[in-house]
């Protein structure tokens, strides 16, 4: 079976998605989850890395992750030096598991949440795109990360807009609403690649 992007903007509710497919017997891989078990692994070179290149961001022994945020997403130039470190090992990691899937006859997804803006599409068979409405999604990124407007605003600058996102997707899930809702949209995401 085809192997599978999810993406979508911050807090749009890929992580939801992704453990809801992956109940339903698809097999996951999720770009986050790597990055986070990299600012864990202390003897790791991403750890040693991210401390050396960013100090202040280290508390009793861990990487804070919101300190770390506030550092990158206030200056883009070190938002590049902390790509620089972190990407080049999560997508080796997602290479690796796209191999180690192709010839799996079940339906495989990675969540990828800058796909479009780093040129990812093409190591993937299709996309499935998660989208929430402006205002909502603004509001879900406030509560979550107590921002404020003009800080959530500028995350999402980093973002390609949506609308140039779905005329490159083939499947879209509207989160803008609740779970039981979601949930539906899920199933019939479902039915269409489990079809074949």
């Amino acid at each position: 079976m085809a192997v599978y992007a999810l993406t979508g903007d911050l807090s749009s509710g890929k992580s939801t998605i992704l453990t809801l497919l992956k109940n339903k017997g698809a097999i996951v891989f999720d770009i986050d989850e790597k990055i986070h078990e990299c600012y864990k692994e202390k003897q790791g070179i991403v750890y040693k890395n991210v401390i050396n290149s960013f100090p202040e961001v280290l508390a009793d022994g861990e990487i804070n992750r919101k300190k770390l945020g506030d550092v990158v997403f206030n200056d883009l130039s070190e938002l590049k030096v902390l790509e620089d470190i972190v990407h080049p090992f999560v997508l080796e990691e997602m290479f690796r598991w796209i191999e180690s899937v192709k010839s799996i006859n079940k339906v495989c997804v990675a969540e990828v949440p800058l796909l479009f803006e780093k040129g990812l599409m093409g190591y993937f068979e299709d996309i499935i795109l998660v989208t929430v409405k402006q205002e909502e999604l603004i509001q879900r990124i406030i509560k979550k990360y107590n921002l404020s407007k003009e800080q959530v605003l500028d995350r999402l600058a980093l973002y390609l807009p949506v609308e140039e996102k779905k005329e490159k997707t083939s499947f879209i899930i509207d989160n803008s609403f609740d779970f039981e809702i979601l949930e539906k949209e899920v199933n019939l995401l479902w039915q269409k690649i489990t079809i074949n």
